[in-house]
């Protein structure tokens, strides 16, 4: 029988009661009564325990008939029928056939296969969930397992690609419309004699003229047994055949593979591990990579049998990798050819790279740019072992003081990063990368991972889920490497986990994003992979929300280094060449910024500035980068709110400013009583709360025609910055700059009680204005606080 908790009110697969048990003696009809039923009551469709029935009786019917093949499912919907189809394996005790389960997985309704373009009627609408929901469901109820494969990605596609045999039974979900022909045509010669054919959705129109006409093309003459208003079945009469390619004629051979293939099994000849690295453009980078990986460089490698697959993706002739350069790491290094044209993305090289792997277990480096630290691939391997079955992920480094697109502004390049890399004898001792490296992101050891240049992965769950989406076609893959991390780490039953005191240290090598030295266009492609990502998933990125688990040690000083501890004598001294003193300038380490930041604010003797008497309440160097953009944009109104005492003071700063310059008006917004504020022809003093409409409206009839105010905002809480942003940013010109003050409270890195204020404020307006972007330039003085705050109009 079947052991499962009383069932609830259940909206989603998610609420579906969570244990199955299903005894050697169990009774097959109460096996189907009980998973229909909880799908029923979860979906809440009234008809949908007769489909249920029905296709109990026919997985049931060619099991008992001994009619030869797999089960294959087509539009999964919420997953339900694919859970009974398993279960009915299970019921059996059969274990030599399988369940495929192909849809889009797309987390809301398209017209790609997954449901028909138009607005089904109320009765025939079913859920539509990510690959990930899906499987989560096939795992409450214990039948997530290596007799269920997913096919993801729109099913014309990924069933051409999949190694089916004989099918027993093919059931057609709803939504496939018109598509259901051509599956039906693709699956046709697959069909085992006796096989059971089941179509749902037939209540729409387009499914039920596709399904007739496709009938006729292939001869099949097979009475149509109606099961209710919107499903029928057949069984199949035919002789077994080739698999028809008439499928494939809606689908080029040449076309781009638009889901994740599955990798294949592992050859007999296997090994331990394979690591797959792709470059492209960079011949500098890959000989440090590659030594990297080599094992006269990796330490505790003395027992694993491991090969390097090494991609070169279409680089110019003088960076191509040669067989001889790669070969000369060692025996485990091979280059890798790609077939045909190479692409701007590297996820079909990557595929074609884990498909010649002859590893149990696959690193996946999406970006040959990155330096691995001695102990990645041991630590790495421990934890596939440790917490099996598990997805391992590096953690990444930039090579270089901080965020190696704000550091090239300050003039870091590759001759600044050669001197660092010899400034620590590399690679004499490889964990000396941490004294010259920093933390991708704003981030550090646990605060979680989205992605990883060096992802390890048991071969066994790229079988069950795929590679990388061909579909994220675009010049460095989007957000495939993203994509790809969620896809795995958040299955069922697999635990992520990652490596603490080691990681992959990125280099500076003009990459499609990293190193574009636009912050606008690099800011403008980040949020195009993302817009991308949402309209293949339906949804937004989740990332990976569930504890992650680490191996390793902190065997350095400079490794240690988190919000909390922070190590302060780095090696970025080697920089600047000592000889040459017209250099650009060097940014220190953010550590040491960070430091500073600290030791100032808590000093607080910055509060005491003052402006010809009056006290302005702000750090010197930020009010000096408010003259340098008063005097570089000459701006007819600059509009300053807060409510701090420093206000009148500020005021009263820009307002001598603009004297010297002959332009430009003040009007100083916040507080209650004007009275006893600094007068100056050039003020105009307002009371009230700067993101009320009523103050907002006296404001803008002070402002220019034309758009031409610089506006510092110094208003404190997110709710007040963003409301007040609103009112204030179309009186910005393009190249106008909204400050935005004291974005270092709430614990970045200061005031860590302060709660939800001006940084948070800052990250919902950049989400919201793709038009601003965050000008770091404007922090070059190393002490600011307003990092990240500077924010300029970059686009009308």
């Amino acid at each position: 029988m079947i052991s499962q908790p009383p069932a609830a009110e259940a909206t989603s697969p998610r609420e579906i009661p969570t244990v199955l048990v299903v005894e050697p003696d169990a009774g097959f009809r109460e096996l189907l009564v009980e998973v229909a039923g909880s799908y029923a009551d979860a979906v809440g469709v009234a008809d949908f325990r007769s489909a249920f029935d029905r296709l109990g009786d026919a997985a049931a019917g060619a099991l008992a008939a001994g009619v030869p093949g797999d089960f294959v499912e087509v539009g999964v919907g919420g997953g339900g029928g694919g859970v009974l189809l398993r279960a009915t394996l299970a019921a059996h005790e059969v274990t030599d056939r399988l369940v495929w389960l192909a849809d889009p997985f797309r987390a809301t309704a398209s017209g790609d296969g997954a449901q028909p373009p138009e607005e089904p009627p109320a009765r025939m609408r079913l859920l539509t969930s990510d690959l990930n929901l899906v499987r989560d469901g096939f795992a409450r109820f214990g039948l997530l397992d290596d007799q269920v494969r997913f096919l993801h990605g729109p099913p014309v596609r990924t069933l051409r690609d999949a190694p089916l045999g004989r099918l027993a039974l093919l059931r057609l979900g709803e939504g496939l419309g018109a598509n259901a022909a051509a599956v039906l045509e693709h699956l046709a010669g697959r069909l085992s004699p006796g096989a059971q054919v089941i179509v749902s959705g037939t209540a729409d129109p387009a499914t039920d003229e596709a399904i007739v006409a496709a009938r006729e093309r292939l001869g099949m003459t097979a009475p149509i047994e109606r099961i209710d208003w919107n499903s029928i079945a057949w069984e199949h009469t035919g002789a077994p055949e080739q698999a028809t390619d008439t499928a494939d004629a809606a689908v080029s051979a040449t076309e781009p593979r638009q889901h994740p293939p599955l990798a294949p099994p592992a050859p007999p000849s296997s090994v331990g591990l394979s690591v797959v690295v792709v470059f492209y453009n960079m011949r500098r980078e890959a000989a440090r990579t590659l030594q990297s990986l080599a094992r006269s460089y990796q330490r505790g490698v003395e027992d694993l049998d491991y090969e390097v697959l090494v991609i070169d993706n279409g680089s110019d002739p003088d960076q191509r990798l040669s067989p001889e350069l790669v070969a000369s790491f060692g025996r485990e290094f091979r280059l890798l050819e790609p077939e045909g044209e190479a692409h701007a993305s590297p996820t079909e090289v990557l595929n074609a790279g884990i498909a010649a792997a002859r590893g149990d277990a696959i690193a996946l480096m999406i970006d040959g740019a990155h330096v691995l630290t001695p102990g990645v691939l041991h630590f790495g391997m421990k934890a596939l072992e440790t917490y099996a079955p598990a997805v391992v992920a590096t953690q990444q480094w930039y090579v270089g003081p901080g965020q190696q697109g704000d550091a090239q502004q300050a003039g870091y390049d590759q001759r600044a990063e050669d001197r660092l890399f010899r400034g620590i004898d590399w690679p004499v001792d490889g964990y000396r990368l941490f004294e010259i490296g920093h933390f991708i992101g704003d981030r550090d050891w646990f605060d979680g991972i989205v992605e990883s240049n060096c992802l390890f992965v048991p071969r066994k769950l790229l079988e069950q889920i795929g590679g990388f989406d061909e579909s994220f076609s675009m010049p460095g893959g989007g957000y495939a490497n993203l994509d790809l991390f969620e896809r795995l780490a958040l299955s069922p039953d697999v635990t992520a986990a990652s490596i603490v005191g080691e990681g992959t240290f990125h280099q500076f090598h003009g990459g499609t994003t990293t190193n574009v030295a636009d912050e606008a266009a690099r800011r403008q492609r980040v949020v195009s992979y993302r817009q991308h990502f949402e309209e293949l998933r339906g949804r937004p990125l989740i990332g990976v929300d569930r504890p992650v688990h680490f191996v390793g040690a902190m065997g350095t000083k400079a490794a240690r280094r988190t919000r909390s501890r922070r190590v302060l004598k780095l090696g970025f001294g080697t920089m600047r060449e000592p000889t040459q003193v017209d250099a650009p300038p060097v940014p220190p380490p953010d550590e040491v910024k960070v430091a500073a930041i600290e030791a100032v604010w808590d000093h607080q003797a910055w509060r005491e500035s003052s402006w010809l008497g009056h006290p302005v309440n702000r750090y010197p160097a930020d009010l000096h980068v408010y003259q340098e953009l008063i005097s570089e944009l000459r701006p007819a109104l600059v509009v300053l709110a807060a409510d701090d005492h420093g206000l009148a003071g500020r005021a009263l700063f820009a307002a001598s400013v603009c004297d010297q310059l002959g332009v430009g008006h003040v009007v100083a917004v916040g507080g209650g009583d004007a009275t006893g504020r600094p007068e100056h022809p050039r003020i105009t003093h307002l009371a009230g709360s700067a993101e009320d409409p009523a103050v907002a409206a006296q404001v803008a009839a002070l402002a220019p025609e034309a758009p031409g105010a610089l506006v510092i905002l110094g208003v404190g809480h997110v709710g007040r910055v963003v409301g007040a942003f609103e009112h204030y940013a179309p009186l910005v010109p393009v190249d106008g700059y909204v400050v935005v003050e004291n974005t270092v409270v709430n614990g970045r890195p200061v005031e860590s009680g302060f709660g939800p204020g001006p940084h948070e404020a800052v990250v919902a307006i950049l989400g919201r204005h793709p038009d601003f972007v965050a000008d770091r330039a404007r922090e070059r003085y190393t002490v600011t606080f307003n990092g990240g705050g500077y924010l300029r109009r970059a686009q009308p």
